[in-house]
């Protein structure tokens, strides 16, 4: 199954970046983040692309 992978990074500075990219698994991932020295990282899967774009267009707007 293909599904849509997020990665939003929020930066320390205010910077917001944002990947999107196709993965093939399964079944869907869990979400989950991760905190380092310079950015927040949130990982979200979703089960399509059009709400992987509406969700990574909302994070860009951050």
């Amino acid at each position: 199954m293909t599904f849509w992978h997020v990665v939003t990074k929020f930066f320390d500075s205010g910077k917001v970046k944002v990947n999107l990219a196709p993965i093939e698994a399964d079944c869907k991932p869990e979400n989950h983040m991760s905190e380092n020295k310079t950015c927040d990282e949130y990982h979200d899967y979703f089960d399509t692309y059009e709400e992987a774009v509406a969700y990574a267009a909302d994070a860009r707007k951050a």
